[in-house]
């Protein structure tokens, strides 16, 4: 007893470090709520990743399934050799997107935006040697094929496409994908 009258800067002592912890704590907390934040962020970009994945997956469909379809309906040849290089072109980029999901950060995000811009270009290759070419044919031609296949084709290619629209633009760039319409 006599000690602690005796000493009052060991009582003031003793709040500093009860202080020290205090802040200590709170410092850590603040950490562990950033943290939770970064989480979310995570999640989101797992969200937008998985949703680029579905789109290469579509768009790989449609070019093999609808459009192919399409030009058999037409009477058209159909370049198999040409679809098949974009398919596997779309089909490799679905892979890597693939591990990014293994991959956290920076990395991720920007592995993912370059992932975008790739598939951006195939389907404009697409689109320029492919789906062109078929409704430019089509449009010639004096007595309509059944056009169920292409008005099928044309349905689904469009809504990817603003999928795709929504999954290009970025905090620092828009791509446009909306002229790869099919009208």
């Amino acid at each position: 007893m006599s000690q602690r009258t005796d000493d009052p800067m060991s009582d003031l002592s003793e709040l500093e470090k009860i202080k020290k912890e205090l802040e200590a704590e709170k410092a850590k907390a603040a950490k562990e709520l950033e943290e939770g934040e970064e989480e979310g962020e995570d999640l989101r970009e797992v969200d937008y990743l998985q949703k680029v994945i579905d789109l290469a997956v579509k768009f790989d469909h449609h070019v093999g399934v609808y459009l192919m379809a399409g030009y058999i309906d037409c009477g058209l040849k159909y370049n198999h050799q040409l679809a098949d290089s974009y398919m596997k072109h779309l089909a490799t980029i679905q892979g890597f997107l693939r591990l990014l999901e293994k991959v956290d950060g920076v990395t991720r995000e920007m592995v993912t935006k370059d992932c975008i811009v790739r598939m951006r270009n195939v389907i404009q290759e697409i689109h320029k040697h492919l789906v062109k070419p078929v409704y430019k044919e089509v449009s010639l031609m004096k007595k309509k094929p059944n056009m169920e296949n292409l008005e099928n084709f044309q349905r689904e290619w469009n809504e990817r496409l603003n999928e795709l629209q929504n999954a290009c633009d970025f905090e620092y760039q828009i791509l446009d994908v909306k002229k790869f319409m099919v009208n």
